[in-house]
């Protein structure tokens, strides 16, 4: 399995051409044991958010990761994360799943949304 979980924002900052987080993905796969993953969840939203003529790049970045998939025991482990924390909105819940992404594949968690994983078992890269 993969070393590194790339979080929706990151990928979105590839797609940007962010010079700063596209040498550090670069660095983290160079370093890597296994190649970068991301999330089902983070596909969804990045292909939410694809403006006409982008498609193709979007294409090539996403498919040179590895996509791990949400399913029943990731979606109760998302949600034991959830009942910890005193009040949860639907909108914190894709964060939860992947949150439960990393923690069940031992994956660091690359993202510049720190706040987003208020989980302490979630290893998350200095982004």
């Amino acid at each position: 399995m993969a070393s590194y979980l790339l979080d929706s924002d990151v990928l979105i900052w590839i797609l940007r051409n962010r010079e700063s987080t596209v040498r550090m993905v670069e660095e983290l796969a160079d370093h890597a044991a296994e190649p970068l993953a991301c999330s089902a969840l983070s596909v969804m939203e990045i292909w939410v958010g694809v403006k006409p003529g982008e498609e193709a790049r979007t294409a090539e970045c996403l498919d040179g990761l590895t996509v791990l998939p949400v399913d029943g025991e990731l979606a109760h482990k998302a949600a034991a994360l959830l009942r910890r924390r005193r009040r949860t909105e639907p909108r914190e819940w894709v964060d939860a799943l992947i949150a439960a992404t990393a923690v069940r594949h031992g994956l660091t968690l690359v993202t510049y949304n720190r706040r987003d994983y208020p989980y302490s078992e979630v290893s998350l890269h200095p982004a």
